[in-house]
């Protein structure tokens, strides 16, 4: 089996557009909503990565995005790198044994990785700390899932335009 390189210069540009996105995610996409639903585009980041270059990247990528989240106050503590290091190893594994690193693949990772986010979110904040009502939560995790299924491709053609600019290296 052949152990995998990560590529430094390819990774720095992946925690680069994220810290972007990030900035992006807490300002333009924070302020508003489509039907009362929320842009999220930091998971789509992890997905894109893993399935394009494999677990090392999804696992750096999701740790970063993991803490971005937890700087910006949202949820449990520790929580967001541990699931998005975890996302990113086992999406980058699967593109390596059934997935291809294609659209497709991406939107149906980031949908998977969305529905697991939210429920997550709501066992391990939301209903300890509210005790939300989960029909109320489920609709908020589909919709916001679909609408970052319809915006993920802003974060899927960078990333492959990157990933596709370190093959030949």
């Amino acid at each position: 089996m052949q152990r995998e390189q990560l590529s430094i210069p390819k990774t720095l540009l992946y925690l680069v557009f994220a810290l972007v996105f990030y900035a992006l995610q807490a300002s333009l996409f924070g302020m508003w909503s489509i039907r009362g639903y929320h842009l999220d585009l930091l998971p789509a980041l992890v997905t894109a990565a893993a399935l394009l270059d494999g677990p090392m990247e999804g696992v750096v990528v999701g740790v970063t995005v993991g803490l971005l989240y937890d700087v910006g106050f949202i949820g449990v503590d520790g929580l967001y790198p541990l699931f998005f290091l975890l996302f990113g190893l086992i999406a980058g594994a699967m593109s390596r044994l059934t997935l291809s690193g294609s659209y497709v693949s991406m939107l149906i990772m980031t949908a998977v990785e969305m529905v697991v986010l939210g429920l997550v979110r709501y066992f391990a904040y939301l209903l300890p700390q509210t005790g939300a009502s989960f029909g109320l939560v489920l609709r908020q995790i589909v919709g916001g899932t679909l609408l970052t299924c319809v915006f993920c491709f802003v974060v899927y053609l960078p990333m492959r335009r990157i990933s596709r600019r370190f093959a030949d290296r």
